[in-house]
């Protein structure tokens, strides 16, 4: 099992989309050997201009293997977990208020991280915009769950 040390926040720089098909945008237009991210987390529009659908609002599909190093934040990849939220600049509070949190408050304990081992991309990589939203603002959420303890599954 690789060490984690860091859970970091990023953006598909897409209105639509989903791990299947972030995984072919990584596969077939990077040749890379898998999605670069661990996890991706849904905002309702699947495809492009193609309505959003309410019941995949937030919803959380692994990607990566975490057992597998992830590519989605150079330099820190060995360490870390990839989380990604579709979107550009706007997201749902699905995503940013109820599945993000529960998705951390599930890894955190799981892999005795911190709030503060909690990073948005643009924070390791200042060239970077992405996730586009302040991940400080998801800490300080965090902060106000007191029982953090880890679930069964994702």
């Amino acid at each position: 099992m690789r060490k984690i040390e860091k859970i970091v926040i990023h953006c598909s720089d897409s209105e639509f989309g989903n791990a299947s098909l972030i995984r072919e945008w990584h596969t077939k237009e990077r040749g890379w050997q898998d999605i670069g991210y661990h996890y991706v987390i849904t905002n309702g529009v699947l495809e492009y201009c193609r309505p959003y659908i309410a019941g995949q609002d937030g919803a959380i599909e692994e990607g990566r293997p975490i057992e597998t190093t992830g590519a989605h934040v150079k330099g820190h990849n060995k360490t870390s977990i990839g989380i990604c939220l579709i979107g550009k600049m706007h997201f749902t509070g699905k995503q940013l208020y109820d599945s993000l949190p529960s998705l951390l408050c599930l890894l955190i304990p799981r892999y005795k991280l911190t709030i503060d081992d909690v990073y948005g991309h643009t924070e390791l990589d200042s060239k970077k915009t992405c996730p586009n939203f302040g991940v400080g603002d998801i800490r300080t959420l965090l902060k106000g769950v007191k029982n953090v303890v880890p679930g069964e599954s994702i």
